[in-house]
This record gives C-alpha cells, structure tokens and sequence, in this order.
C-alpha cells in the first residue's frame, strides 16, 4: 500500500512539471488567437456581436458587430508586442457610405480605417504597456443601420475573422498553467493506483499531460475558465476510475491483468479527452442544444414527441438517453448545463461499453492482447466521436446500449435456462430500442441474425444461448413498441409509404445522391467513417477467421451482428433512408480488427507492419477527435 502511494505521489509530480511545460510549448507553437466566427466566441470575452452567420454564396462564416465590438483578455503576457488582423466589411450597398471603424487599445485611439462593400484587411499594432495583464481591444463603427422591421438590430461591419498574434512567444495565463498542472497530477495519480508498472505510469502521464495541454491551449481556452474545468473533470475521472476499479478488483477476487489495466487506462484517457473537446468555447453546438430541449420536455413531463430526419422524414424521437439523464437533472441548472449533462452521460456510457470488448476479443482465441487492442481500436473510430461531436447524443447513447447486448450475448452466461440473464438482455435491448429508432431497426435484425449463425453455425452446444437471444429480442421489440412507438403507428405509415414510392421512383437523397451515387460513395465514408488502417486490420481479422473456420461464440456474433449492418447497408444505398449502420458496425470492426493485429503477430516483419498499422490507427483516431475543433 505505502508503495502504491509512493508512486502515485511521484506520478502526481511528474504530471504536475510536464502538463506546464506541454502547456508553454503547445501555447507558444499556437499563441495566435484566431476567431473565424464559425462558432460564436466567449460572450465574456467578445461581446458587440451578433451570432454568427454563414454567407450561402461562398460559405463563409462571419458576424455582424454592434456599433462597439469589444475582446477583453484579462490574463494575457504584456510584455510583448502584438498585432490584430481584422478582416472587416461595411456591406451597405445602394450607394450608401460605408461607416469608418476605429480601433482603441485599453481606452487609446490608435488607427482608423474606412471600410467598404468588399472585406478589407486592416492590421492593428498593439504596443506591449508597462505593468499590466489585461488587454482590451474595442473596434467602433461611426455609423449603425437597421435592416428593417423584421430585424431591429443596429448593424455596424461585418467582421469575417480576426487574428491577434504575440511578436515573439507568450507566456500562458497564470490560471491556464495551474489548471493543466493539477488535471496532469490526478489522472497521474490515477494511473499510477490502477496499479499500472512504474514506466507505464510515468509514459502514460506525460501523454495525458500533452494532450490536456494541447485542447487546453486550443482558442480561447487559455483565457477562460476552460482550465478549472479541466481540473475538475480530470480530477473526478481519475476518482472514478480508480474506484471502479478497485471494486471490480474486490468482487473478483484478484487484481486485474496488464492488459486489462492498459484497456482501463486507454479508456479512461480517451473519455477524458472526449468530454474536454466537446466542453471546450471553441466547440461548435452542433445538434446537442436540440437534444437539451428534448430533456428539458423530459424533464417536464413530457415524453412523446417526433423529429424531422435529413430528407424530411419524420419519426419517433425515443427518449432512453433523457430518461437515464433525469436522475442527475436536479445538479444541473436547466439551460446550457444540460448540454454539458448529456454529453458527459453518452461519453461515460461509451467508455465503459467499450471496456467490454475486452473480454469478447479475448474469447476469440485466448488472446489478451486483443482485448486490449479491441478497446483502444473501439475508442479510436472516427465515426464514433463525430457521431457525438455533431450532437446525434441519443443515436450514440443507443449505440453503447447496443454494445453492452453484444457482450452479454457473446457471454457463456447468457442461456436459455438462466432466466436472470435472458432478463437482463432484454433490458438492455429494450433500452437500446427505446434510445433511437435505428438501433431499434438495426439491432432488432442483428439480434435475430446472430440466433440464426448460432443455429447454423454453432452446433448444440449454441442452440440454448440461441434460443435465449430470440426470445430476449422479441421481449424488447414489444416492450419497445407498447411503451413507445405505438402512440406513432400514423407517422410509420406515412413516411413508409412515402419512402417506398422514392425507392421505386429513384428519389435522390437528402444529399440529392441517386443510387449509383450512393453506391459510388461508399469507398469514401468507409476511409472517412473508419480509416485505411481501421480497415485493414478489421478485413485482415475476418479473414483469417473465416479460413480457419472459426466457430466461437464471439466470431458468430460479432458475424451476426455486421449481417444486420450489411442488410440496412444494401437499403442505405437502395434507398433514400439511412440507419446509422456504419455506426452500428463498430464494435464487430474492432473485435476483428483486435483479432487481426494479434494472429498476424507472429514474426518481426508481421509484428512491424502490425506496429505500423495501430500506430496509423492512433494517428487517425487523435486527429479526428482533434479536428472537431479546428
């Protein structure tokens, strides 16, 4: 015990020194601050503009200003020198004058400039002043108009983008470096009592650290509360890692495998990641303050409502995730927190969904490694964060549910004669259906589909788990439709006959995409959804699974499972309509893919290219998570 703490103090410390000295050097590589008004900027430190606004012609972004627009940066390294590009417009048009906009530096008049109907660049010195930390910049228009009596506000310029860029490198707020500081000592501490070796402690540590400092120096994060929320966030999750683990180490009996720890850790790491971009003030909104309304009509009281898909379908919106959400709605205020609420809910969900891959992979062939590799694989898909990142809070909560039912049916458990575990199934089913109409329709094939490999496939021994899955499917489908979709047997009927007459006819997509086009896109979302890599290791593992005709029970799930996905894949393309398969394919890509790296592992030159691939796989996933915020 004293040594266990021993290292998590000394991880503590080391956390404590690197996530600074990552944060100096992520900061002063990145110290441009740069506002393209794709997302609406901090209103504590932007304020006089409008919400950001997006040109249909050009696709550009930009913001209409009040007649002042004001940047406020109260903890900022003024002993240099800076710059303010701004890229501005007057826009009046009809021979009107475009205004003049004058630029002041803490209260002083520094430089004007008149605008005009095209944008303009105009490059602002700012001179570093003696003895101060805040910095205000204030941009004033000399004249306003109103657009009319459907928009009242008083408009000075558009401004498309500004950038304020130091001489030479700054130093990171003060608040910035502490944040990072103490999020890098407890997620070391962390990993340090997940009873991790010293190395991996200390590798693991300094790799958070850099990534903690990386999101933390992204945009305005530097100069908000972003870093105290970092803290926290890190804070907690290393709490609830640690106990978790430690409980699950106490029911079992004994401590867990490196591998499992690895798996523990990567998880953990990952959400952590996750959950800090999607908090971040550079992060877009996106779908998720529609899935906020939606709890907050939960939370209300009100449970049955429907949604408009892309191409204008409409269709129930199952309320699973704003049901798990409410017991934790009264520590929220209602409002933005709720964004914040559900978000951390899904993430949570996923990671600890994800972790169960463990054992399925190992099942395969007796392979540890491919239990860890399964879960990092799992974490790391493109397609599974951006489905979050966007907003789709509810179709990636329903698909986490998915996961857990592909554990427990791949579980020895799971028997017809085990009334508990057929049960147990079917919640977990029912849950899923009512999360999110495609992983009603998707998860209801797959079900069905992986019984029939079990009877087909399985032999005796797989005909009572078979039956079990049968009967845990129907179970879910009419709780699910008595419970739910049955209050919305007009809407099927409706957007079902009208997505048969386009099928027939060859409607083009909510993308105006006909069939061939459809089919002729698949090769780029396989690359975009999962990444070259991805795919070689998952079509590598469902190789040399077939050709050595592997019967296991996970093999035949995992078969079942991309069965169902293969048939909503075939409609995506026959049809306008698409089910999210690609979404719902990713477990069994990642147990295959796991499977794939651990059979080829077998030689320096395979272990090599094998190394190659995971590497590019962590390349791929990082950089996507990482995008959401450029």
């Amino acid at each position: 015990m004293i040594r266990a703490v021993a290292r998590a103090v000394a991880a503590a410390i080391i956390g404590a020194l690197a996530g600074p000295a990552w944060l100096v050097l992520f900061f002063g590589w990145t110290s441009a601050l740069r506002v393209d008004f794709s997302v609406d900027p901090p209103p504590a430190l932007v304020q006089g503009a409008y919400p950001s606004e997006r040109d249909p012609q050009t696709g550009t972004s930009f913001a209409w200003t009040a007649e002042t627009l004001t940047i406020t940066l109260d903890d900022i390294d003024r002993q240099l020198d800076y710059t303010l590009d701004v890229r501005v417009r007057g826009a009046r048009g009809s021979g009107r004058p475009n205004p003049r906009v004058d630029f002041f530096v803490d209260g002083v008049h520094v430089t004007s400039h008149e605008t005009s109907d095209d944008y303009v660049d105009v490059r602002v010195p700012i001179p570093a002043p003696p003895g101060t930390h805040r910095l205000t910049i204030a941009m004033r228009s000399s004249a306003t108009f109103v657009p009319g009596p459907q928009d009242k506000r008083a408009l000075g310029v558009m401004i498309d983008r500004f950038t304020l860029r130091s001489a030479t490198i700054a130093i990171p707020p003060g608040a910035a470096l502490q944040g990072v500081a103490f999020a890098a000592a407890a997620m070391g501490a962390a990993l340090a009592l997940l009873g991790m070796t010293a190395g991996s402690a200390i590798g693991g540590t300094l790799l958070v650290g850099a990534a903690l400092a990386a999101i933390v120096a992204k945009g305005f994060g530097p100069y908000t509360d972003f870093p105290a929320v970092a803290a926290r966030v890190a804070m907690w999750t290393g709490l609830i890692t640690v106990a978790l683990t430690s409980a699950a180490t106490a029911i079992r009996g004994r401590p867990f495998r490196n591998t499992a720890r690895f798996a523990i850790a990567f998880s953990s790491a990952a959400f952590l990641a996750k959950l800090l971009i999607l908090l971040h003030p550079d992060m877009p909104i996106g779908d998720t303050l529609f899935q906020a309304h939606r709890f907050q009509e939960v939370v209300a009281g009100r449970w049955f409502f429907t949604s408009i898909a892309p191409g204008n379908y409409r269709f129930p919106y199952a309320p699973g995730l704003y049901v798990a959400a409410l017991p934790f709605a009264a520590f929220v205020r209602r409002g933005a927190s709720d964004m914040t609420l559900l978000r951390t809910v899904v993430c949570a969900t996923d990671v600890l969904a994800g972790l169960l891959l463990y054992q399925m992979a190992v099942r395969i062939r007796g392979e540890r490694l491919a239990g860890a590799i399964a879960v990092a694989l799992y974490q790391l898909v493109p397609l599974g964060f951006a489905v979050v990142a966007t907003g789709n809070l509810t179709n990636a909560f329903a698909q986490s549910l998915a996961v857990v039912a592909l554990a427990l049916i791949a579980s020895p458990w799971l028997r017809w004669e085990h009334r508990g575990a057929v049960a147990t199934l079917t919640v977990v089913l029912l849950a899923s259906f009512l999360s999110h109409t495609g992983a009603f329709a998707i998860g209801a094939l797959g079900s069905a589909l992986i019984a029939l490999c079990f009877l087909w496939r399985g032999g005796p021994a797989l005909r009572s788990p078979a039956a079990a899955v049968v009967a845990a499917t129907a179970l879910g489908m009419v709780g699910a439709i008595v419970l739910y979709y049955a209050h919305f047997l007009e809407t099927y009927r409706t957007e079902m006959t009208r997505i048969g007459t386009e099928t027939v006819a060859n409607a083009p997509d909510a993308g105006q995409r006909g069939i061939g086009d459809r089919l002729a896109a698949v090769p780029r979302y396989l690359v975009l959804y999962y990444g070259v890599p991805m795919m070689v290791l998952w079509a590598s593992g469902a190789v040399l699974l077939w050709r050595r005709g592997a019967r296991d029970r996970v093999t035949l799930t995992c078969g079942g499972w991309l069965a169902g996905c293969l048939v909503f894949w075939i409609a995506g393309i026959l049809t306008p309509v698409d089910m999210r398969h690609y979404l719902a394919s990713i477990p069994a890509v990642a147990a295959f893919g796991a499977v794939g790296a651990t059979i080829a592992w077998t030689g320096a030159r395979q272990r090599a290219a094998v190394m190659t691939l995971l590497g590019w796989t962590v390349y791929v996933g990082v950089h996507a998570w990482w995008t959401t915020l450029q």
